[in-house]
Parts: structure tokens; C-alpha cells; sequence
């Protein structure tokens, strides 16, 4: 069971309202609010045009697939004129962009001062998922906070004055949105049903940097310039063009074009060799300073999509001899059709099964490389009979291996190795998983209580027992084993964002917050109406339990959020400077406006109590 669905429980129907926050990167304040959707029309191009790259995201939440349609993406300017960057429908699974940015769009666009956005989006063909704790999924209906069933959601941004989206000629803008899933939802299992209130932040300065995924259609390469275009098209569109992108490329960027894999200039000669102008993806990260994009590995032609074949993804869950069986599957099917599939799939491989792996440039691997808990990527002919039963033939097919991330905690450190009490393989519990034959005997099987990891040159020096880390790598092949599991990249969870959920229930409290000042604002957790947790890297904390007290402070680096909502109001101001921010809070407090809910995104020392918070949203009565 993930942390939405634990930290639910923990807050008792805890959720936020639907405001639109925008993170400022300079001091001061902004109120946003309610309202109508965008007016007037498109600008010419009279003043020149500039590219407005458009990204898009999502906090972690408990849905093993939240689908919904967008419909449109409208950019405002102060003087009320508007732009439409997103022409088309683009059907979004949400839950695959945790720890992913998609660039949505990256348009030419009239040069001005942009103050505002609105994301159109219709749950009326939603398809959500809710990870329950068993693996295979509870599908439910999304509502609004009557019980109506939803259709279309205006969700409107108003950004701060100070940190506007400013569109010139010839240069590259960007802006960040991220539906938060986590403060947007909350789950009834026992009702089926999910209550939905928009929680959307959009940002010209990114608290965050992920892992930038561009897809779209290839244009044209420059071999001598490192680089290739693309029309693109994000997520599943296959004709329309939302702009072009360059992707520059390195000495290091790994290619799979067509099942073969290469490096590098090789791999754009390839490229520009290939007859046709396939679809590609790429991987990669957006510089900071003019937004280009550099691709650290690039998927071509059929390693994406192929007419002849089905794709599916998810995690190995049990092997027996050449008949895997996987868990958390998506299919893309070769109609044209995707979606989650509940349940399991049985895919068969054998010896014809071309077997390639993620990030790979040269080398070669085979179908003895697939083992329990590896995350793969298959293109096959799939079949079913009825839910829970899709089967899939990939024995004259590919499979790649995708990156798996494993988390855990820390029992035992040694050079180039670790041992942890495993907690999740690519947030699914160990208890779905069957580790039979994963070792060189029986005996040495994976063990989730002592799964053992293959660090390499990693720096595992700052990890104690009992700390918590989260790996990305490869699993070893099947029937190799130990070490279990062999990592590329290391997060070391003393240094990362946690999140904090609380609530006084459905009256509020008008005195939780015993202290309020510009270096920290201290919580009352003996308030009898106060449910709330802190998620640590996969591990729920009742606030209750901390007793050392609690405290919000202001994080020492990053880009700063924060904000108090006005919930009967329907405004939202927002600030970046702390003390602006508790200044604010205090004159609101007047001891009959109470406080509903607080969120948290930061850091959380154990030892002090301190949550040194990156963003922070109250959410008030008045």
C-alpha cells in the first residue's frame, strides 16, 4: 500500500481545495483565485515570437494509473489576449510522470508578458487505479465534493507579478507545471469512488530537477553538430506537431534504433541514415540557463512502436523457466489503444527473444538477464480472455531492460555493497514478489528482509544502518544471485524531500500553532483533532509518535514556496520569502479563522524535529 493511501488513512479524509499555486523565485506576495476561463484571442506575431517550452509533471501519489484528458493549454497576457499552446487532446497517464518531466509543448508564441494559464482537463473518459496494497488495483470514479461525477476542470494559474512567464524573440521560455496527484485526491476505497479538487503549480523556476523525457517525430539530424530535431509529440500523439525541439547529444549518449544499440556519433549516423523519419524518444536533462535540451539515451523507430507488435511494460513478479509473470502492466497496443491492465500478464520469451538494456552502448545481453523484480519493457503479439488473464508471445520478440529503482533500509555497509531490510521494487510491496531461482542455489535466493546490493564505486559512506536509500539499477540475472540487485545511482534519503500531510478535521483549529515567527512556526501535536504524517522515503511517520515536537522552518537552498489558502474565499497568495509568509499568517490568525490543512514538501531531521520546508501550503477557513 503506497503513502497517499496510508497518509489518507492517517489524516482521515485528508485533501486539499482546488487552488492553483505558483512558486515565485523572488520575495514578496501574489493572490491568486477562482475565476472564468480565459478571454480574448491569439496575438500575431506583429512584435516577433519566442518558444514557450511547456513542461509537465506529477507528485507522487497512490495511483497506479490516473488517466485523463487535456483538452487545451491557454496562456494569458495582462491585457487579457490569449494564446492556445496545446491545439489538440492529449490523453495523460499522470501517474507515470513521478520523477519524470514531459515537455508538452514548445510553440512559437507572440512575444508579451504572460500572467496567467489555464489547463483544461475532462475525468469524463478517466481511467484511475488505485494501488490498494495487492498489486492488481481498485478502479474508481472520480467525483467532485457534492458526489457529482466529474467532466471538464478549468484549473487556472495566476502567476506572481515578479516572476511572470516573459516571452522575447528567438529565446526559449520555460514553465513547469505539476499536478500535484497527492493534494488533489482523496481515495474511498469501500465507495469505489475518488473525490477530485485540482491542485496544480506552475512554475518559471522548477523546485525540482528530473529526468526530461521529449518524443515527437524525427525531423532532420546534424551529425557535425551533435544533434537532432523533432516535430514533437508528446505522450501518445501520433500526428499532430506541438513544435520542434533540438536534442543535443554527447560522446556518451547511448542510441537504440531499431532493436540495435550503439554510442554516440555512431548512434546519430545511424539515425540519419534511416530511410524513413521515425518516432524517437529521448531522455535527458533542460539546462537552467537558455532551456536546451542534452539526451543522456535515445529510442528510434521499433525500440518505441511497432505496427506489428504489441508493447508492454511493468515488473517481473516470478519466474519459471522461460514464462514470466508481471505486475503493474501498461499496454500499447498496436491499434493505437493504451492503458493500464489490471491483474497480471503471462509472457513467454525463449531463445530468439532479442534482449537489450536501457542506457546500453555496446555489449550484449539475453533472456538469462531477466529476473524477479526487473523492471522490462516487452514488444510482443498480445492476447486476452478477460480481466487478469492478457498473455503475451514475445519468443519471437524484444525486451529491454528499464532502470528499476528498489528502496530500503540500510542493515549492513561494506565496500561496493549493501544489505537492506527491502521495502519496495519500483513502489510495489516485496510480498508480490516470488524470489524463487533468483540465487545461484536455493539457498541464495533474494531475501526481501536481507537484499543484497551491488554498490560498485557508488559513495555509500553517509548511509548508517537503519538509514533509508533508494537505488536505481538492474537486477542481477536470474540465477546469479547475490547481490540481489546491482545499482547505478544512489538517493540517500538524509538529503532529500519528504512530505508532510496534516489536518484539524472538518472544523479546523484556531491555536495550532503555539509559535509563529520569521525562522519557524512550531505545531501543537497535542491538539486532540490533529491527524498528520511525514513520508520518508516510503515510511509513514505519525506526527504523534515525534518526541522531539515539530517544527516548520524555511530550507536553507532551493526555490521557496510558500502559501496560505483562503478556502470560503477561493484565493491563494503565495510568497518566497519566509518571513513575508508568517507575517501574513499571523495578521490572519485572529482567533476565529482556523486552520484546516497543512503540506509540506522538505527535509525532516528526526533529531530536532525540524522540517525544513522547500514549499508550504496552509489552507485556512475564511
Amino acid at each position: 500500500m503506497s503513502f497517499l493511501t496510508r497518509l489518507n488513512r492517517s489524516l482521515r479524509g485528508f485533501a486539499l481545495g482546488m487552488v492553483a499555486v505558483v512558486i515565485g523565485a523572488c520575495g514578496g506576495a501574489a493572490t491568486t483565485g477562482g475565476g472564468g476561463g480565459p478571454v480574448g484571442g491569439n496575438d500575431a506575431c506583429s512584435g516577433g515570437c519566442g518558444t514557450a517550452l511547456l513542461t509537465i509533471t506529477d507528485a507522487p501519489g497512490d495511483f497506479l494509473s490516473y488517466t485523463i484528458d487535456v483538452t487545451s493549454l491557454q496562456l494569458k497576457k495582462a491585457n487579457g489576449a490569449t494564446v492556445q499552446t496545446l491545439p489538440v487532446t492529449s490523453r495523460i497517464d499522470f501517474a507515470q510522470l513521478v520523477d519524470l518531466d514531459e515537455v508538452l509543448s514548445a510553440g512559437q508564441i507572440p512575444a508579451g508578458n504572460y500572467v496567467s494559464a489555464t489547463l483544461n482537463v475532462d475525468y469524463s473518459n478517466a481511467s484511475i487505479v488505485v494501488d490498494d496494497g495487492t498489486g492488481t488495483g481498485v478502479t474508481v470514479a472520480p467525483v467532485n465534493a457534492s458526489g457529482t461525477a466529474l467532466g471538464q476542470v478549468a484549473l487556472n494559474v495566476e502567476l506572481d507579478n515578479r516572476n511572470h512567464l516573459v516571452i522575447t524573440p528567438g529565446r526559449v521560455a520555460r514553465l513547469a507545471f505539476d499536478l500535484n496527484l497527492a493534494a488533489s485526491n482523496t481515495v474511498d476505497l469501500a465507495g469505489l469512488k475518488v473525490t477530485v479538487s485540482p491542485f496544480i503549480v506552475a512554475s518559471v523556476v522548477p523546485p525540482d530537477t528530473r529526468e526530461t523525457r521529449v518524443r515527437g517525430k524525427l525531423a532532420s539530424v546534424d551529425v557535425a553538430g551533435s544533434s537532432y530535431t523533432v516535430d514533437l509529440r508528446p505522450f501518445h500523439e501520433r500526428a499532430s506537431s506541438l513544435g520542434q525541439v533540438v536534442v543535443h547529444t554527447t560522446t556518451s549518449t547511448t542510441f537504440e534504433i531499431n532493436g540495435t544499440v550503439s554510442t554516440g556519433a555512431a548512434g546519430l549516423t545511424a539515425l540519419a541514415g534511416l530511410a524513413d523519419k521515425p518516432m524517437t524518444i529521448a531522455f535527458g536533462t533542460l539546462a537552467t540557463a537558455d532551456h536546451s535540451f542534452t539526451a543522456r539515451r535515445v529510442l528510434a523507430g521499433s525500440s518505441i512502436e511497432d505496427a506489428q507488435r504489441d508493447h508492454l511494460s511493468g515488473n517481473v513478479l516470478s519466474r519459471t523457466g522461460n514464462t514470466l509473470t508481471v505486475g503493474g502492466v501498461r499496454l500499447d497496443r498496436r491499434d493505437g489503444r493504451f492503458g493500464f491492465e489490471r491483474g497480471t500478464a503471462t509472457v513467454t520469451i525463449g531463445p530468439d527473444t532479442k534482449v537489450t538494456r536501457e542506457g546500453q552502448g555496446a555489449g550484449a545481453f539475453s533472456i538469462a538477464d531477466i529476473s524477479v523484480g526487473q523492471r522490462i519493457n516487452v514488444m510482443g503479439v498480445a492476447s486476452s480472455s478477460g480481466a487478469g488473464s492478457m498473455t503475451l508471445d514475445a519468443t519471437a520478440g524484444r525486451v529491454r531492460l528499464a532502470y528499476t529503482r528498489v528502496f530500503g533500509t540500510v542493515k549492513t555497509r561494506a565496500t561496493g555493497a549493501l544489505t537492506v531490510a527491502l521495502q519496495s521494487i519500483d513502489g510495489r510491496e516485496p510480498a508480490q514478489f516470488n524470489f524463487a531461482g533468483t540465487g545461484a542455489s536455493v539457498a541464495q535466493d533474494a531475501d526481501p528482509a536481507n537484499y543484497e546490493i551491488g554498490t560498485g564505486t557508488l559513495d555509500t559512506t553517509g548511509l548508517g544502518t537503519g538509514a533509508y536509500a533508494r537505488l536505481f539499477g538492474f537486477v542481477s540475472a536470474f540465477g546469479t544471485a547475490p547481490p540481489d540487485f546491482r545499482a547505478e545511482t544512489l538517493v540517500d534519503f538524509t538529503s532529500v524531500h519528504s512530505v508532510l500531510g496534516l489536518s484539524w478535521g472538518l472544523m479546523g483549529s484556531t491555536s495550532p500553532f503555539p509559535a509563529i515567527s520569521a525562522t519557524g512556526i512550531t505545531v501543537d501535536l497535542a491538539s486532540g483533532s490533529l491527524r498528520g504524517a511525514i513520508e520518508l522515503g516510503g515510511r509513514l511517520i505519525d506526527v504523534h509518535t515525534l518526541g522531539t515536537g515539530l517544527a516548520l522552518v524555511p530550507a536553507t537552498q532551493g526555490t521557496l514556496m510558500f502559501a496560505i489558502a483562503h478556502r470560503a474565499a477561493g484565493r491563494v497568495e503565495n510568497f518566497s520569502a519566509f518571513g513575508d509568509f508568517t507575517t501574513r499568517l499571523s495578521s490572519s490568525l485572529t482567533g476565529s479563522t482556523a486552520v484546516m490543512k497543512v503540506v509540506a514538501k522538505g527535509q525532516f531531521d528526526a533529531v530536532t524535529g525540524a522540517f525544513s520546508a522547500t514549499q508550504l501550503l496552509v489552507v485556512l477557513s475564511d
